[in-house]
Order: C-alpha cells, then sequence, then structure tokens
C-alpha cells in the first residue's frame, strides 16, 4: 500500500484515535554512545515469562542499529518530558547529548522519566513495512510514582486528552 493514498491516510487517522503512552527506547551504539527513539507501540505481552515487545519502521534509520542489539531499555515518558519525546522522534536526531540520563548497570536511564524495564531481544518479526521486536524482561523500576504520563493521541503529544 502506498502510504499517501487516500485509505492509508485514513486509516493512519484512524489508528491515530487509539491513545497510546510514550516511551523512548534507549541503547549503545557500537561504538558505545548513547542513543534512543521516541515510540509509542510498546506493549505488555506476558508475565510469565515476563515478555513486552515494540515496533520499529523497516525504513527507519536506525532499523539496522537496533535489530542487532541484544538489550535495551523502555523509558516511560512523563507529561514534562515532551522536549524529549519530541527530539528522538526526529529523524537522524537520536543522540542523547541533551538528555539528562543514568548510567545504570542495566543501561540508559532517562532521568525523571515515570520509570524504566530493561529487556534482553528474544525475537523479532518482519509483518509489513514493521518489525516487531520481543524483549524479555530482566529488570524494572518505578522512578516517579506520582508523574502522569505522556500521551501521543491523533497524531500529536498531550498530557491529557481533550
Amino acid at each position: 500500500m502506498n502510504p499517501e493514498n487516500f485509505q492509508n491516510r485514513s486509516l493512519r487517522n484512524i489508528f491515530g484515535k487509539f491513545a497510546t503512552g510514550v516511551c523512548a527506547v534507549s541503547y549503545y551504539n557500537k561504538d558505545y554512545k548513547p542513543r534512543g527513539i521516541t515510540v509509542n507501540s510498546f506493549t505488555s505481552v506476558s508475565l510469565d515469562p515476563a515478555l513486552a515487545l515494540w515496533c520499529i519502521d523497516n525504513d527507519s534509520e536506525l532499523y539496522e542499529e537496533i535489530i542487532v542489539k541484544d538489550k535495551y531499555i523502555f523509558n516511560f515518558l512523563s507529561e514534562d518530558q515532551l522536549n524529549i519525546a519530541q527530539l528522538l522522534s526526529m529523524k537522524n536526531n537520536h543522540n542523547l547529548k541533551n538528555i539528562d540520563i543514568i548510567n545504570h548497570e542495566f543501561g540508559i536511564v532517562f532521568k525523571d522519566s515515570i520509570g524504566w524495564i530493561s529487556c534482553l531481544k528474544k525475537e523479532i518479526i518482519k509483518s509489513g513495512d514493521h518489525s516487531i521486536i520481543i524483549g524479555e524482561v530482566d529488570n524494572f523500576e518505578i522512578l516517579n510514582e506520582d508523574k502522569k504520563p505522556l500521551i501521543f493521541w491523533s497524531g500529536d503529544f498531550s498530557s491529557k486528552i481533550s
């Protein structure tokens, strides 16, 4: 399907009517530089075993870099981290030099995020124009239980749906 045709635009619009939380996946690249990408496709899969998934566009400039990673962290962004979500959603702008991070033993954690989940890559499934990355949870922590989540709805970031 051509992503620019009317049917695809309409389908994208209805997909956008489902509100999602926003997280940033963080990892170290092959040169051990911290990198990140904004995603709204995080989904818990299973408690036993503990599994979570996310999706990446097969044409993403980070695709080849990410699919070879064995571990990564989901950082659940709060409403006051809009700037991080916008920054890491921009094409070719995935460095973390202007973001407060913690070099945790499990990977890169974003300071002031709601919490994080560390995963080990279990499986990648190519499906359509995206790949589904399933990870096995190996650690997690709630950092700021009282913060409100950043939401993605109708093609835009928000702290609430209005």
